[in-house]
């Protein structure tokens, strides 16, 4: 944590000194990954029988893995932006809920849940579900001009004993440490804990296996997968021969070779061998199962599927876990975060945090759902550029109820079924008064 100069009488954080820790995070082996899930298990089996004062939920060397993993490997970060840009945004709001079960935003409120550190709040909680816990430092200050929060940070998990509820200073160290459930600190501080390893534990160990496997696939191709010159000469005496090959040696960087008459120059190219492609399959797989598990689909995470029917199949897995991700979300801060807000006045009221039902959906879709709602409803000229941007005018209906207007008599498929007024209402004029355009001719019918 960064140094802090604040007092503790407004609100207190934990120290005027900085949180100390260490961060060893290269040269991480499967070894090391095994020994901290056994000592983990371990705090698991006997933490009902140890005494305050002693450090047992020391994850430091487990977070170190899990670190190690994200840093070092882009398939990994791709994966979790792409998760992050799904759950972040302008798709939240604070809300009350009326009689008949209607979410109804509160505009002014719902303020506070954007910006950068309201979506610090959002990829906190997440974290909590990769790694198994985060804690949140929230500042009691509100900035005046945008009415949102001022300062959200995220406390170095190696410092913390989530399952203690401690700070301790040093990791590893009990002395100094800050209980979390002291009235001083449990109005700034939120705690996030699953109770778990956290989702990184599956990934790392796949991750680690990948990470050796490409480097072993580097070594093989350098060795093996480069192309060599080849040369051949007639000349017997060993001078010429040497002459050659410093020549052919230089010919790289010089991009000439002069050779003799009778000299022949190769240049030989290895095809994939079998060892290559099982490195190419091994670091496949590997990303493969780390997006199924985070995204629940490989597809969705830029792999190729064979047929469009397949993608869809896939894209409601992709919606089926971002649900899950969101319930997951709204109930940790409608359960945690929005008491610490509502006790510094932030927020009022009987409100709570709820994303909107509206589903992502590709452009393709977005135009096949806006002609349904053009053909059937009326659809106001502000939704049209909301969604897409284009100023558009009065929407003109024909007799059929599709837009644009044909170049037919309206009298003559009408039955009388509707009423004169609501006739009057969905098509925008009296019945037996046909004023419509028709845009295919550019002519005004009457």
């Amino acid at each position: 944590m960064r140094k802090r100069t604040e007092k503790n009488s407004n609100g207190g954080f934990f120290t005027s000194e900085a949180l100390v820790s260490y961060y060893r995070l290269v040269k991480k082996t499967i070894t090391e990954y095994t020994e901290e899930l056994i000592r983990r298990s371990h705090y698991k089996s006997v933490v009902q029988q140890v005494t305050d004062g002693t450090i047992m939920d020391d994850r430091s060397r487990l977070i170190d893995l899990y670190d190690s993993c994200y840093i070092q490997n882009a398939h990994l970060q791709g994966v979790q932006e792409t998760l992050y840009s799904m759950l972040t945004g302008d798709r939240y709001m604070l809300a009350k809920q009326d009689e008949k079960g209607k979410w109804i935003k509160d505009a002014e409120q719902s303020k506070i849940t954007q910006g950068t550190q309201f979506e610090k709040i959002i990829k906190g909680v997440l974290d909590a579900m990769m790694y198994g816990y985060t804690l949140l430092e929230i500042k009691n200050e509100i900035d005046p001009e945008t009415g949102r929060l001022v300062e959200v940070n995220s406390i170095e998990r190696r410092n913390v004993l989530a399952d203690q509820r401690r700070v301790v200073q040093r990791q590893g160290e009990w002395l100094p440490n800050w209980n979390l459930d002291d009235e001083q600190y449990k109005h700034n501080y939120v705690l996030i804990n699953t109770g778990g390893f956290g989702m990184y534990a599956a990934t790392t160990p796949l991750i680690l296996a990948q990470k050796y496997t490409l480097s072993n696939w580097v070594n093989f191709s350098h060795t093996y997968g480069q192309p060599i010159i080849h040369g051949k000469t007639i000349s017997e005496d060993s001078a010429s021969r040497r002459r050659l090959a410093n020549d052919m040696a230089s010919a790289a960087q010089n991009k000439i070779i002069v050779t003799g008459k009778d000299d022949e120059i190769d240049i030989k190219n290895f095809a994939a061998s079998n060892s290559e492609k099982i490195y190419d399959n091994l670091i496949a797989y590997v990303d493969k199962c780390v997006s199924n598990l985070i995204l629940g689909s490989e597809s969705m995470a830029g792999g190729e599927q064979s047929y469009v029917g397949s993608t869809k199949a896939h894209e409601e897995i992709l919606r089926a876990r971002i649900k899950t991700y969101r319930t997951f979300i709204e109930n940790t801060i409608n359960e945690q975060i929005l008491p610490v807000l509502k006790y510094w006045g932030f927020v009022k009221g009987d409100v709570f945090f709820k994303y909107s039902n509206q589903v992502d959906m590709s452009n393709k879709d977005k135009i096949e759902l806006t002609k349904l709602l053009v053909t059937n409803y009326e659809f106001s000229p502000e939704e049209v550029e909301k969604m897409w941007g284009v100023e558009v005018g009065e929407q003109r209906l024909d007799t059929y109820g599709g837009a644009g207007g044909g170049d037919y008599s309206e009298g003559e498929n009408d039955h009388h079924i509707m009423s004169d007024a609501e006739y009057e209402r969905r098509y925008g004029h009296p019945r037996g008064v046909n004023n419509r355009v028709n845009f295919l001719r550019g002519m005004r019918r009457n």
